[in-house]
């Protein structure tokens, strides 16, 4: 099978591929209050639905890794988009609340492969610096821009019937077709065992004295998670029903406008960080961050609302797609499978977490001491981190000598 002849040939299919991922968690959000009332289950437990779908990525996602360096990125995509698509389908059918979550669990496993492929390919395909950030921004936008469409499409899809848009992953289907122009497996010596497979990749970051920032990355991903897809994702359709009484579609339209702000970031960061350097524009999507959920804590009105996360878009556009191009850029090839599903771990655990814990939030605390209790909270990452990474490279550098 011929391949393309160029890596900017890939994207399409890349963005294609990872934004059936990012469906998983936007386009069922402002369904949620009615899902909840349809299973009769309170508000509080509804984040469940949410989080069963990144679960298994806590405990797969490194394995999956490891998989994507033995057997190639083609094989597991193709896997991966047939179990997503199968699961995520059968969730329509599904109208009861612990078998749906079930459901929605067996379709994380899918997930799980999906969303590391971007960066992996990415990482395989464009070389490190400019090139590289260009690519994942672009990747980056593409997805949010899913992001952006997919709550709309969800809003009005729920008004029809709260379970019509769990039909819309069967897109994943036809895909599996067009997977089969993606990469095979890597010619020479495959990995070892798994375990054999991460201890070399530690070895690898040890070595590259690259640790201390990927151990400290990969705490910061959890926790940006459990803001954004928990209190922000999952908290913001609760918070526009109890305060604005706002109807799905409404709520749909409102939530898309985070989306907006993280695909103008993602198409920005690397010329900002071409300019400005990578700190600096982490520090500002941090600061972005803060000021959204201040904003959406204080909103009088709907339009105040779409300010704040306006913001908090903009600052996940600026913050994600720099830790991607660390993570690709952190080991060879040969290991960027590996490290990626660590990473993706992490991310996992803040979207399992994160949507729990934000739905008993607005339940018990209401919206808005949510939103300001998240503030807080990225707003104390925000003035410690440079400190914190400061230390840990010092310990890093008397370590390694």
């Amino acid at each position: 099978m011929s391949e393309p002849s160029s890596p900017r040939s890939y994207l399409p299919l890349i963005v294609a591929i990872t934004g059936l991922g990012v469906l998983t968690f936007s386009l069922i959000t402002p369904a949620l209050p009615d899902i909840a009332d349809e299973l009769e289950v309170s508000r509080a437990t509804i984040g469940w639905i949410q989080g069963a779908v990144a679960i298994p990525g806590i405990f797969l996602a490194a394995f999956i890794g490891y998989v994507y360096d033995r057997l190639g990125r083609r094989t597991v995509a193709m896997a991966s988009l047939a179990v997503f698509g199968a699961a995520g389908t059968a969730a329509f059918f599904t109208r009861s609340f612990w078998p749906l979550v079930a459901v929605r669990a067996a379709q994380g496993i899918g997930t799980s492969g999906i969303l590391s492929l971007g960066v992996i390919l990415i990482g395989d395909l464009f070389p490190a610096g400019s090139e590289r950030r260009w690519a994942l921004g672009i990747n980056s936008a593409g997805l949010t821009m899913t992001g952006m469409v997919s709550p709309i499409l969800g809003g009005f899809l729920a008004e029809v019937d709260p379970f019509l848009p769990f039909v819309v992953f069967g897109l994943a289907l036809p895909l599996v077709w067009w997977a089969r122009k993606l990469p095979g497996p890597r010619e020479g010596v495959g990995p070892g065992p798994p375990l054999r497979h991460l201890a070399e990749t530690y070895d690898l970051l040890r070595r590259r004295r690259k640790l201390a920032d990927f151990a400290g990355l990969l705490p910061f991903s959890t926790f940006a998670l459990v803001v954004f897809a928990g209190l922000g994702f999952t908290t913001v359709p609760l918070y526009l029903e109890a305060e604005f009484g706002s109807p799905a579609s409404a709520r749909g339209l409102i939530q898309a406008v985070l989306s907006v702000g993280s695909t103008v970031g993602s198409l920005t960061t690397s010329r900002l960080t071409e300019r400005h350097g990578p700190a600096r524009v982490f520090t500002l999507g941090l600061g972005l961050t803060v000021t959204g959920f201040l904003v959406l804590a204080a909103a009088p009105a709907l339009a105040i609302v779409a300010v704040g996360l306006l913001a908090m878009g903009l600052g996940l556009g600026f913050s994600f797609p720099l830790l991607q191009d660390f993570v690709t850029s952190a080991v060879p090839g040969t290991h960027r499978g590996a490290i990626v599903g660590v990473f993706v771990m992490a991310v996992r655990l803040g979207q399992s977490f994160g949507p729990v814990l934000g739905s008993a939030m607005a339940d018990g605390l209401g919206g808005r001491t949510t939103f300001t209790i998240a503030g807080l909270a990225a707003a104390v990452v925000l003035v410690s981190w440079r400190p914190l990474r400061r230390l840990a490279r010092r310990i890093e550098a008397r370590t390694t000598l």
